[in-house]
Parts: structure tokens; sequence; C-alpha cells
């Protein structure tokens, strides 16, 4: 099996009691280059009809961006995984020791399915914008973890992959706070 990078991002918020839930959902693959040739021609036909966005994100794009990208996603060699937090009318607090404790169960989750010697990398949605917040995430991730993986925290805007995790996130969310189902069938099959 070839070696993974596990691309990881949320939609929801922690602290807001209004949202219902959060989602947290990591995509794993092996091979960037089909999935990066999916983000450069839906930014060039967005580009066309004069909608072009620095970046594809799932609650700035319309129904077909959306649609189009969930579809074509779903046909690569690619692994979904999803952790859903009901927090109905609770507000968690936004710090990196929370947002460790999350993303390490999600992580979990990719752990039963991969051996550790197949994940290559996990890169994170820059969540925390301070370097000191993002080493207390560090720490407290790799020592739930146990051990080490090369870990990155990057700007979306600047790692297009990225988006594909919140792509991912953002149909789920639609789902659990029941705006639409739509999204989230499209994809369903391909959650772990």
């Amino acid at each position: 099996m070839k070696k993974v990078s596990i691309y990881i991002d949320e939609s929801g918020t922690l602290p807001d009691i209004k949202d219902k839930a959060i989602i947290l959902a990591a995509v794993s693959l092996a091979n960037s280059t089909e999935l990066l040739s999916i983000i450069k021609s839906l930014k060039k036909q967005l580009k066309n009809k004069k909608e072009i966005k620095e970046e594809i994100k799932f609650y700035n794009s319309g129904d077909k961006t959306k649609t189009k990208f969930l579809t074509e996603l779903i046909d690569n060699e690619i692994e979904l995984f999803v952790l859903i937090v009901d927090k109905e009318k609770q507000s968690i607090q936004d710090n990196p020791q929370n947002y460790a404790i999350l993303t390490w169960l999600l992580v979990q989750e990719c752990l039963i399915f991969y051996r550790n010697s197949d994940i290559k990398e996990l890169v994170f949605d820059r969540h925390f914008q301070r370097d000191i917040d993002i080493k207390k995430f560090n720490k407290t991730f790799i020592d739930l973890l146990g051990f080490r993986f090369p870990i990155s925290h990057v700007n979306s805007k600047t790692n297009p992959l990225v988006n594909v995790s919140d792509m991912v996130a953002g149909a789920v969310f639609s789902d659990k706070t029941g705006k639409t189902d739509k999204y989230y069938n499209i994809i369903k099959n391909k959650i772990y």
C-alpha cells in the first residue's frame, strides 16, 4: 500500500451554541494529482463564469460547484473519515487542547483503517493563527497519539487539498443540521 497524506478540516464552531454539531473530516489520498486537477478545473470554470473565489470552500460555493466537486471527488482513490460531535446548545471552548482531543478521536478512526507505517503525514487546515497555540495543539495531539507523524498546519489558500476535507465536512454538517442531505448522499458510501 502506498503511503497516504491525510487532510483534516472542520465545519461548525466549537463555542457557538447555535451550532448543533461540529463535524471533523479527514480525507486520505496517496496521489494528489487527480484532486489537484479537479480543483484547477473547477476554478477555471468559476473564473469563466466570473464566480472565481480564492479557494473552493463549502459555504462559499453554489449548488452546481458542490455537486460537481463531490461527485468527481468520490471517483478518486480516497478514503473519507468523519467525526460528528453533537453539541446541542453547548459551547465548547475553542482552545488547542480541546481541538487536539477532537482531531485525535478522528485520527483514531483513520488508524483503524491504516497501519501507522501507511501514513506519510497529517495536514490540518490552520485552525489557530498563533504559533504558541499550534505548539500547544501539537504537544497535546502527539501526547494523546503516543507516537509522531509529520504534522503541518496549512492555509487552505496556499494548499488547496485541505479544501477537500472542508467540502466533506460541509456536506456532512449540512445534513446533520437539517439543511439538506443532497451533498452527504453523494459521499456517504465513501465514508468509513
